[in-house]
């Protein structure tokens, strides 16, 4: 049955009848609520059929854009001139224009069709000057004699689903009120405001079209720079109050732009991220920037750092002093060491908004209480953290940091959320990267196979090739940097001296010298010693160390199953044999340090085992300090070692803590192996006592005499014209060492020496600025030489010593930095040139060459025994005794390399210098433009921006295609980069497939748990308590925490590894505990609040992704 009804359902849509109409129509007059090119489309062919008919547009609404999408709106100010309207029209066209409706083939085919159409004078566009709602399409049918004219009215605009799948209600009429229909829009015509028949208003709506939507051409070179502006753009700054220059000058300080901007940047990434990492390298301030942000944000707050940079109860120094100087006096200083008062404090006084974190690389290790203690303190906080180390960690140290104000798994820091899955992506290459460069020619069979099962693993090859390891490891740390670039400040010395507006600020800072080797003679006996401890007593166990470490693993004699322990990669085997991994270590750093330090950690380590075995044999049994494993991570290698002695102490008195786990020897499958390997440890100790005695290495150490000989050359010289006299700092890592070499120097430099190892009182802390920074106030000349630990290398300005001697190697080249950067100060150059000092060993009689031979061949000794936890190569890197040195001996200014966005600057400002107006023209660059150019492979990159730069990219090569993958700007910028000659190609077929596929970014879906995962076994442990509480009142009471807790797991992803084990040990199956398991669940709902999720999911910001530009490159 026939109708006049038009619907869009089973019979035809209304873009089908109006093609029919428009086919044999010689005039069209439609009244729309917006011209959008979508619904013109629809009618292409219908148009491009009909060349005489002509087509007149009255548009009666505006849009705008709510949530990202368009909406039209009536414009009801009735006080606007027609010119105020028009540019309102044109607004509005503009932002139609780049929208994800219209990036599309079939616009980009099409709009030049529409645009010819107004140019001719066939398509004639009118605004009403009051909104009009109405829909009317009124065609003349010159082949009907019957219904000449014919319109049709209804529900549908002139858009793509009204026109064909949305659901409307349309109706077309002929044989009655077709004449009252043309008269009421022929008057509003009449009224209407001309776009497109006044010549400049019609040149206006062409260039709209051509220059200011996605339909504009533009060059490679163009989007070349258009790229590197968005980048550096993306670096934005949020003001910051005009006093805060003053108070910086108050307080005695220079207000230095790249710190003032360094508080509008970490301002602005705290506005989008709800915390900030500043990482600037030592000497440029950290602290300071940091108080100025917490001044900036007017809210209360509490510092949490190592005691030793608390600061003194008067506020002269540290952390107390700071906050006094910038006027934060409701804020706290709260020890790094005390964490578990803290979070009842914090949580107790409940008004705390922001949280600073100095050193925060010592929290690395979510799986221990510390770091829960830490996370709970900083919860629905703004987390401002300090460490001069964010990169050269490993990737789960990394989102340990992250995970301190970023929810992981609604992450806004990448363009897909979940942070988690990315990261376990990242440790896992990373580790078996690591493992295959470090062993993939080692002489043990066993590790050249398991680095051959790895490599086959990443890349499904049999041989192993180096130069791929080295490539898929350099992709990796650039995709690792590429994500917490974005919450990261960093800057080195090399980015303000390249960076025209701060470069002048930095022309004050010293050079510094190449470091110099002081070589310290061993006989051939005590040459040979010094390679025996290294190789033989503290070796690696797979390569015959004979130093077995039973009291640390007891877990690997209890279970006896070493191979499977391995494989299943078992928490507990894990955290001892890191422990034990950490023991044998420390012994090689403390050797190579001083004899005298090394000797009594022996002593010590031969006590702690002793009372060990005491305590099995009163006891049966042997409990190992489970806080131990975890300080580890977060404690100084000394602090650890003293707090092994107390343990083993309390041990041995019975006096331990109750909640450590007792290992009953009855029960270990490997009892006697675990008791000999005990004795053998005992034995060993006593075997280098003795031979340490025997070669009187302590009394008469051959590297501390070398060390007096020297320092009294040095401060012998005469000071160079205009300097003054140069003082020295010696620095050890280790308070052994320091205090072996004080008896040492003192009798040689009596009351010139300042030695600094223990608590720093407010006399000694008065000592050290007026002697040591030349910007104190007061200036006293007392010492000539101070010899400290590491503990005067973060937060003190020693500028008024020009030599810094490490006694001990800093296998961290951080460490390097750290002590260089205390006497290499931005605010006051006191000499042109510095210098660095390290000690390497040699034997007597040998030549400068062979010295240096000696001492690389030794020095990769102890590399090789350190593994990871020596941090000199890259994981990309093949350590060689030879690079090691090289490394070691390495100004600290050539450890740091200019930052990629200071090279990016200087090249796009290079650009602009080059390119008049280039700079103008990039301002109104629209969304969404593509352009093609020729390359070495046909690939797409599309650039996106949600708060920064993204790149999607995806290589294509006819039939072969690959899926779109995420490239870190630093990697396209070679596949973007080209000259201003560079011509612009024509969009490849398959542009437009591959671009779809490419701007669409898949989010991963929720991953299955592991079994073995920690995550997986406290979800597992929640759903039990699930079914438990539907059968008892008293667990009832917390099913909605409960709840909560699981969907933080599934959705969020916000509790540390700690918590997590934690709910995955609660004991649900024992009904005898219930009593305890309502304690454990109370504990932690007070601890993080019953609501804390909700709070979380508060905080949580909406982005939103705009596609930059596409370029396609093509192989020709």
């Amino acid at each position: 049955m026939a109708t006049n009804f038009i619907t869009n359902e089973a019979g035809k849509s209304l873009n089908e009848r109006l093609i029919e109409l428009i086919e044999s129509s010689d005039e069209l007059k439609f009244l729309v609520g917006f011209f959008y090119f979508s619904g013109l489309t629809e009618l292409y062919e219908g148009l491009k059929n009909n060349p005489t008919v002509n087509l007149k547009v009255l548009v009666g609404m505006n849009v705008d854009k709510l949530n990202y999408n368009l909406i039209e709106y009536a414009d009801n100010d009735q006080s606007a001139s027609n010119s105020q309207k028009l540019d309102k029209y044109f607004k509005s066209l503009q932002q139609s224009l780049t929208s994800e409706d219209f990036d599309t083939s079939t616009f980009y085919e099409q709009v030049v069709f529409f645009v010819d159409l107004i140019k001719q004078g066939r398509l004639v566009i009118r605004k009403t000057k009051e909104p009009n709602h109405a829909k009317i399409y009124f065609i003349f049918d010159k082949d009907n004699s019957v219904k000449k004219k014919v319109f049709i009215t209804g529900s549908s605009n002139l858009t793509r689903p009204a026109l064909t799948t949305q659901a409307e209600f349309n109706v077309e009429i002929s044989d009655y009120g077709t004449e009252e229909t043309e008269k009421y829009f022929d008057e509003l015509w009449e009224d209407a405001i001309k776009i497109t028949e006044k010549d400049e208003v019609k040149k206006r709506l062409i260039d709209v079209i051509e220059k200011n939507t996605m339909a504009r051409k533009i060059t490679p070179f163009q989007a070349y720079a258009l790229s590197l502006k968005t980048y550096l753009d993306s670096f934005k700054q949020q003001n910051i109050s005009s006093s805060l220059p003053d108070l910086l000058k108050d307080k005695g300080y220079t207000p230095y732009r790249y710190q003032l901007d360094a508080v509008a940047q970490a301002l602005a990434i705290i506005k989008d991220y709800n915390g900030v990492i500043i990482a600037d390298v030592v000497g440029l301030g950290k602290t300071i920037i940091a108080c100025a942000v917490a001044r900036e944000l007017r809210k209360r707050g509490l510092v949490i750092c190592p005691p030793g940079l608390m600061g003194d109860k008067d506020k002269k120094s540290g952390w107390r002093m700071y906050l006094e100087q910038f006027g934060l006096t409701d804020w706290d200083v709260r020890s790094a060491g005390d964490l578990e008062n803290t979070a009842e404090y914090v949580q107790r006084i409940n008004d705390f908004e922001v949280v600073i974190i100095d050193e925060a690389h010592r929290f690395r290790n979510q799986d221990t209480k510390d770091y829960e203690f830490l996370k709970n303190i900083s919860r629905n906080k703004i987390v401002i953290l300090l460490t001069a180390t964010p990169f050269n960690n490993r990737p789960s140290d990394i989102l340990s940091l992250l995970k301190l104000f970023i929810t992981p798994k609604k992450s806004s820091i990448t363009l897909e959320n979940n942070l988690v899955s990315r990261f376990k992506r990242y440790q896992n290459a990373f580790e078996k990267l690591s493992y295959i460069s470090r062993y993939a020619n080692s002489a043990n069979p066993n590790n050249r196979r398991r680095a051959q099962s790895d490599y086959e693993t990443l890349f499904g090859e049999p041989s192993i090739n180096l130069s791929k390891v080295k490539e898929r490891s350099q992709y990796l740390a650039a995709e690792i940097r590429d994500v917490i670039e974005p919450v990261t400040i960093r800057r080195n010395r090399l980015d303000l001296q390249n960076n025209p507006a701060y470069r002048d600020e930095v022309k004050q800072l010293s050079k510094i010298a190449d470091p110099e080797e002081w070589y310290f003679e061993l006989t051939d006996e005590q040459s040979a010693f010094y390679d025996q401890i290294i190789r033989e007593y503290f070796g690696a166990p797979e390569d015959g160390g004979r130093f077995k470490g039973a009291i640390y693993r007891p877990f690997e004699y209890e279970s006896g199953k070493l191979e499977d322990l391995e494989r299943e990669e078992n928490f507990e085997f894990i955290q001892q044999r890191n422990l034990y991994d950490f023991m044998r270590r420390l012994m090689v750093m403390r050797f190579e340090s001083s004899f005298g330090s090394f000797q009594q950690s022996i002593h010590r380590f031969r006590s702690i085992t002793e009372h060990a075995l005491e305590f099995i044999k009163k006891t049966n049994q042997f409990i190992l300090d489970r806080q131990l494993m975890e300080k580890i991570y977060s404690k100084d290698e000394e602090e650890i070692e003293s707090e092994l002695a107390d343990f083993s102490e309390k041990l041995l008195n019975g006096n331990y803590p109750k909640n450590n786990r007792i290992y009953e020897l009855d029960k270990f499958a490997k009892r006697d192996d675990f008791l000999a390997d005990i004795h053998s440890d005992l034995d060993l100790f006593d075997e280098i006592i003795a031979k340490l005695d025997q070669m009187d290495l302590v009394k008469d150490d051959p590297k501390g005499n070398c060390l007096v000989e020297h320092v009294r050359t040095v401060l012998s010289q005469t000071p160079k014209p205009g300097e003054p006299k140069r003082k020295v700092v010696i620095f050890s890592q280790y308070k052994d060492t320091v205090d072996h070499l004080e008896k040492k120097l003192k009798p040689v430099f009596g009351d010139r020496l300042l030695a600094v190892s223990g608590d720093l009182s407010s006399k000694k802390i008065n000592e050290i600025n007026r002697n040591f920074d030349a910007s104190a106030r007061k200036q006293d000349d007392d010492y000539d030489i101070m010899l400290s630990t590491d503990r005067l290398s973060e937060g003190f300005n020693l500028n008024r010593a020009g030599m810094v001697i490490n006694y001990d190697i800093p296998w961290n080249p951080v460490r390097v930095i750290q002590r260089v950067g205390r006497i290499n100060r931005i605010s006051k150059k006191v000499f042109d040139e510095l210098y660095i000092v390290n000690f390497f060993p040699t034997e007597k009689g040998a030549t400068e060459v062979k010295s240096r031979e000696i001492a690389q061949n030794k020095m990769f000794l102890i590399h090789n025994v350190l593994g990871e936890d020596a941090k000199i190569f890259d994981i990309d890197e093949v350590p060689t005794a030879s690079g090691l040195f090289e490394r070691l001996t390495q100004s600290p200014d050539e450890l740091e390399e200019e930052s990629f966005y200071t090279k990016v600057l200087r090249r796009y400002q290079a650009l602009l210098e080059s390119h008049p107006g280039l700079a103008e023209e990039l301002e109104h660059f629209p969304l969404r433009v593509k352009v093609a150019k020729a390359y070495v492979e046909n690939e797409l990159l599309v650039l996106m921006r949600k708060n920064r730069l993204f790149i999607q990219a995806k290589t294509y090569n006819g039939e072969v295609e690959g899926e779109p993958y995420p490239l870190s700007f630093e990697q396209a910028l070679p596949h973007i980069e080209c000259g201003d000659d560079e011509p612009a190609l024509p969009l490849s077929d398959a542009f437009w497939k591959h671009y779809q596929q490419t701007k669409e970014i898949v989010e991963e879906t929720r991953e299955a748990l592991s079994a073995n995962s920690i995550e997986s076994k406290a979800h597992n442990n929640l759903k039990t308590l699930i079914k438990l509480a539907k059968k008892d009142e008293d667990l009832a009471r917390y099913v909605r925490f409960v709840d909560t807790l699981l969907e933080d797991i599934k959705d969020y992803g916000t509790l540390s590894d700690y918590t997590l084990r934690r709910i995955a040990n609660l004991e649900t199956t024992n009904g005898d505990k219930r009593a305890k398991l309502i304690a454990e669940i109370e504990q932690l709902k007070t601890e993080l609040g019953a609501d804390y999720l909700e709070k979380e999911k508060e905080q949580l910001k909406q982005t939103h992704k705009e596609i930059i530009i596409a370029i396609e490159n093509q192989v020709l």
